[in-house]
């Protein structure tokens, strides 16, 4: 029941914002994010990134959203922000000083010192217990021995292949840092100091081999690994007790998706324990609680984040149920927790909420607030349809003040890779669309996370294939449900948008962001483990070669739709040129820097221009279904 009064609730608060101007492109420069908050271990102060404009700076809270301030100003970007033991200090990551320092700030504020890390730049950082020196990981570059066999000119412009990442250590009272790792290892993530303070945790991947979770001696590097099996282990997090230590595992078998959760484990890696009971969702940014009896992390659930209380006995409760999605998770030793949260008609506002005890969230920061007041926001549809026999899940925008007499057209937008849920977020993106006079339906086809891990594997014999005729299906329950010129559709995905090129004329244009079009190239990208999981959600290397038969995934002399192609990538070159040899109207936009406001706002205006194009021309120039 709490479900659908959540559901009833944000249909209602989507549909009733339909005063002020409408959403332009350039709204995405004016865009602000907010991420990465840690509160402090008495639970008072929250230290949060705020990105936008070119820079990222920190930003310092009350968790009663009294006394904002800023802790840095300027045309930098800082990030990582991390408390010290005692709460009086903050830790950061800086692009000032070329990368290579740690920066530590009072909580006050005043002058900040620069740790200087020597010819290495920071990539995640860890306090010490005592406070003394600070353990974090750093790319290098590949030893000279790769190279012995080239001309003495050569070295500087060959390529071996990634940077090796290492783990380090630094006293803040000046020095060199001192290296602890002693290569083999790939360390990935944040290092995590055990409360004794002489062994340092992370995840790490030897060549060839899954990720593990691995311990090293602070003293000598030494380095124990805790965990075994097929991979899929990171994040560890020891207790505050130091008696046992969680991490994000995927204790299944490998398959096409997996379904990632909490473990936990003794300090010498014994007494492995899957936490969650029977949820069947992907666990992310676990924290303990202050008694070590506790271990909070977020899930997705059918388009909606919430956070879980995993108790050592097996039990799970949900401790959060909104219609909302959730990002990043820091708990205080009193249970106060932040986290950001998004909503139907709210934007990336850092909230706080006690974890431990059912109530609301307050808001310590909004930073689109004011943005988001002065726009109109199209009303939003919760849509479901079947499929092949499932349940399928969409969200269905419409344009502000939109007459239903007047059908509009349709732009169905499907998660690329990596796979990714759309929810009850703030579609920014889909909301300048619609305020260019366009319906927008985002998807979840199959495949899709959030749904469980049946729902995740049944893409595991026809991918792409069967998450397009979940497409084709949503266009089909979009029309009918009125308001929508069904000989005006668009399309905008990845290797689904490449496959649909092939496959259908019922698309009179689309977008395709990074397309994957030749299996063949994205498999052989796939050896050293790190780009599968960030195309393909983690398949084994057996399973993905059974797709090489498959290559290419189109044939080009069925090409026809309108394609403008978003990508810098081998893959895409590849369909453009493929596009221009068949004369079939094209362009290629390489993508600007995620973090480039700007960059992202002008993107956004060509996908908008190219709709236009495409789908306002003539009645008699459309194409017929």
């Amino acid at each position: 029941m709490m479900r659908i009064f959540y559901a009833i609730s944000w249909l209602a608060l989507a549909g009733a914002a339909f005063g002020g101007t409408p959403f332009t492109a350039s709204d995405a420069a004016a865009w602000r994010t907010v991420e990465d908050p840690r509160i402090s271990a008495d639970g008072r102060v929250v230290v949060y990134v705020e990105r936008g404009d070119g820079r990222a700076n920190l930003r310092l809270v009350a968790t009663d959203g009294t006394a904002p301030r800023a802790l840095t100003d300027g045309p930098w970007h800082d990030r990582s922000p991390r408390w010290s033991p005692d709460g009086a200090r903050i830790a950061f990551l800086s692009d000032r000083d070329e990368g290579r320092s740690i920066r530590v700030a009072a909580m006050t504020g005043g002058a900040q010192t620069a740790i200087s890390t020597g010819d290495y730049s920071p990539l995640a950082l860890a306090w010490s217990p005592d406070g003394r020196s600070i353990a974090f990981t750093a790319a290098i570059a590949p030893g000279a021995a790769a190279n012995s066999w080239a001309p003495p000119e050569l070295p500087g412009l060959l390529r071996t292949g990634p940077p090796e990442v290492e783990l380090f250590t630094i006293a803040l009272e000046g020095g060199a840092p001192r290296r602890i790792s002693h290569g083999g290892f790939g360390w990935r993530g944040e290092p995590a100091w055990m409360p004794a303070g002489d062994v340092v945790l992370d995840a790490a991947a030897r060549a060839g081999e899954a990720a593990q979770i691995y311990a090293g001696r602070a003293a000598d590097g030494d380095a124990r690994r805790l965990t075994e099996g097929p991979g899929g282990n990171d994040s560890p997090l020891p207790s505050p007790d130091g008696a046992r230590i969680a991490w994000i595992c995927a204790p299944g078998a490998p398959a096409f998706y997996t379904v990632r959760k909490v473990c936990v484990m003794g300090q010498n890696g014994d007494h492995r324990k899957v936490l969650g009971g029977l949820l069947d969702r992907d666990a992310r940014h676990p924290q303990w609680s202050a008694d070590s009896r506790t271990v909070y992390f977020l899930a997705d659930d059918r388009g909606a984040t919430h956070v879980y209380a995993a108790r050592a006995d097996g039990t799970v409760r949900q401790a959060t149920d909104g219609a909302e999605r959730l990002d990043w998770l820091s708990l205080a030793d009193n249970n106060r927790a932040v986290t950001i949260r998004s909503t139907a008609t709210a934007a990336g506002e850092l909230v706080a909420f006690a974890a431990d005890l059912p109530g609301g969230m307050t808001t310590l920061a909004a930073s689109n607030q004011a943005l988001l007041g002065e726009r109109a926001m199209g009303a939003i549809e919760n849509l479901e349809f079947q499929s092949a026999g499932n349940t399928v899940q969409g969200w269905l925008i419409r344009p502000p003040g939109v007459d239903r007499a007047r059908p509009v057209p349709l732009i169905v937008e499907v998660p690329g890779e990596p796979r990714t849920m759309f929810g009850y977020e703030f579609p920014l993106d889909a909301h300048v669309l619609a305020a260019g006079g366009y319906a927008v339906l985002r998807l979840n086809p199959r495949g899709s996370p959030g749904y469980g891990e049946v729902f995740g594997n049944l893409l595991a014999t026809r991918l792409p294939g069967d998450d397009f005729d979940d497409a084709l299906r949503g266009v089909e329950a979009a029309v009918a449900k009125g308001g929508i010129d069904s000989k005006r559709v668009a399309l905008v995905g990845g290797a689904v948008a490449a496959w649909a090129l092939g496959h259908t004329n019922r698309f009179a244009a689309v977008v395709a962001r990074r397309p994957i079009v030749d299996w063949t190239s994205a498999v052989a990208l796939d050896r050293d483990g790190w780009r599968r999981a960030a195309w393909m959600g983690g398949m084994p290397w057996e399973q993905a070669q059974r797709y090489l038969d498959r290559s290419p995934l189109y044939s080009a002399a069925d090409f026809a739709a309108p394609t403008l192609i978003i990508g810098a990538d081998s893959q895409s070159e590849e369909l453009y040129f493929a596009l221009q040899t068949r004369k079939v109207a094209s362009a290629i936009l390489a993508p600007g820097p995620a973090d480039d406001a700007r960059s992202q706002a002008a993107g956004l205006a060509a996908v908008l221009a190219w709709f236009d194009r495409w789908l306002k021309p003539p009645q008699s120039q459309l194409p017929r279904e």
